[in-house]
């Protein structure tokens, strides 16, 4: 199993059970004629729930989030919670229905106007609306982001090893002048799109977009966990590969992109007043980001520098080769900058 995969499995499981005690509660305490105990609760709902949070769950986690889900997280912000919204609620009714024929034997039109179903239809549909919302704001402004604004930990500057790949899309000027510039910007909205499974596989976390390149970002670790930027930069070759037919059908091209990838410390900040954001000062930015630039120059598609990957352990399937040493601006010595080559 994919590292992603299990980390959606836990936060699957520890979500559906959560939400489930949580509904047996709430369902107990407005329970106006005390007709059942909290054990008589946990027995007769505590099913309907658990079964209806890793539905809820499972759609929003394995499916909306995944690959499939794609359309969905295509929409806009009210359709896309209205969307899903309304797929709940179907799905809370049918289990209602499931679940009165199980423990009752039968189902008649009248349960849909009693007062409890209702009420907890009600109940349910504003905390999906919340909770849609929520997930929604998440992916705009990123899930270690929102956490570290909220918990106030870049406040003060704040030094951190971290490392970083600057990836920009080639050719951008000549495929303006072929698509046009709505055209070219749907297809560099297109691509960042596709190449975000990846970069999230490997743990890479979406510092920013700006224009046709996108900066990800990732702690420094162990060497054998630092891989995870150059593998990423494989599966995102992999995946657009993928995808070949689809860009060619819809834009006679596919696209190319160079990556840079560096790292070392630098100094974290949240930054802004009306518009905050969280940014990172210092010279690893500034190179990792003229290492990219220098992939057009040795015409590589990949370069990493050598004090990054003196700190990476490469997969025995990976070789390194030396393309030179560069005087970067804005740095005193050379940089030793290498390819990495996939041999299987």
């Amino acid at each position: 199993m994919s590292k992603l995969f299990v980390s959606k499995l836990k936060l699957f499981l520890i979500l559906s059970v959560l939400t489930a005690v949580i509904g047996v509660l709430t369902n107990h305490a407005l329970n106006e004629n005390l007709q059942l105990t909290l054990a008589g609760e946990v027995y007769r709902y505590g099913p309907d729930w658990l079964v209806g949070s890793c539905i809820v769950w499972g759609m929003e986690i394995f499916w909306v989030q995944g690959r499939y889900g794609s359309r969905i997280r295509r929409l806009h912000f009210l359709l896309a919670i209205a969307v899903k919204s309304i797929i709940t609620i179907l799905l809370t009714i049918a289990i209602s229905i499931i679940s009165k024929l199980i423990f009752e034997g039968a189902f008649d039109l009248q349960f849909f106007i009693e007062t409890p179903f209702l009420r907890a239809m009600a109940t349910i549909l504003i905390i999906l609306i919340l909770l849609h919302a929520v997930l929604q704001v998440i992916r705009i402004v990123g899930g270690r982001a929102l956490i570290n604004f909220v918990l106030g930990k870049y406040v003060r500057p704040v030094r951190e090893e971290k490392f970083f790949m600057f990836l920009d899309m080639a050719g951008s000027t000549a495929l303006a002048e072929k698509l046009g510039d709505e055209g070219v910007q749907t297809m560099i909205t297109m691509f960042f799109f596709d190449i975000t499974e990846p970069i999230v596989e490997f743990g890479g976390e979406v510092h920013r977009y700006v224009g046709d390149q996108v900066v990800v970002t990732w702690p420094l670790k162990t060497s054998e966990a630092n891989a995870s930027a150059v593998e990423c930069s494989f599966a995102i070759s992999d995946r657009i590969n993928e995808l070949v037919d689809k860009y060619r059908a819809e834009f006679g091209e596919v696209p190319g992109y160079r990556i840079g990838l560096h790292g070392g410390p630098v100094v974290i900040s949240q930054i802004g007043d009306q518009k905050q954001e969280i940014s990172y000062f210092g010279d690893t930015v500034n190179t990792a980001a003229r290492i990219e630039q220098q992939c057009k120059t040795l015409g590589c598609n990949l370069l990493i520098s050598g004090e990054l990957l003196d700190c990476v352990s490469l997969p025995t399937n990976y070789q390194s080769a030396l393309m030179g040493t560069t005087q970067l601006r804005g740095r005193e010595g050379e940089t030793e900058l290498y390819s990495i080559i996939r041999t299987k």
